[in-house]
């Protein structure tokens, strides 16, 4: 099993404070500089080189979100796990990911 990880220490729902949610379709075809300004998101390139290791997003309680990617990865490859981490760090209403990913959040509201 692959693994995508959200780890989230802010609000239980990102896009409540949006005054405009991303939609899905915004999600899939913006241009991924625009979209990371537009959630507050940056790309960080991590060590990590297990092959089952996806991504991670990180989102403190107040700042950028990280999307810690790993390193070497094809460009498609990146850019799909970056559009999924930012759907669901803004709790955009996304069908579910492949059942090949597991994606889990962690921390946040209680």
């Amino acid at each position: 099993m692959t693994h995508v990880v959200m780890r989230n220490n802010a609000d239980a729902n990102v896009a409540a404070s949006k005054s405009s949610p991303l939609t899905v379709d915004r999600l899939l075809s913006a241009p991924l500089p625009e979209l990371l300004a537009e959630v507050n998101a940056e790309i960080v390139d991590t060590p990590i080189t297990d092959p089952k290791f996806f991504g991670q997003v990180v989102k403190p309680r107040i700042g950028t979100a990280k999307l810690c990617m790993p390193a070497g990865r094809s460009a498609t490859e990146r850019d799909t796990v970056i559009r999924i981490l930012v759907g669901k760090l803004v709790g955009a209403p996304m069908r579910p990911v492949p059942p090949s990913l597991d994606v889990r959040t962690y921390g946040g509201a209680k």
